[in-house]
């Protein structure tokens, strides 16, 4: 899965940060950055949904 969507859907409160990092495999002091960067990029698309499949 694209890390802007996992960071995109810990945004829109549909994941928390600590699923977040899971999916990504990051710690939190990787997912402070990971936020810190993608926050200057553009939402996405017109979709504001992502679906995610319950393990």
């Amino acid at each position: 899965m694209d890390k802007h969507k996992v960071i995109e859907a810990y945004r829109r409160g549909l994941i928390t940060l600590q699923e977040c990092g899971q999916i990504l495999g990051a710690e939190k002091t990787q997912l402070d950055d990971l936020m810190r960067v993608d926050h200057s990029r553009q939402p996405l698309g017109s979709n504001p949904y992502l679906i995610v499949d319950q393990l």
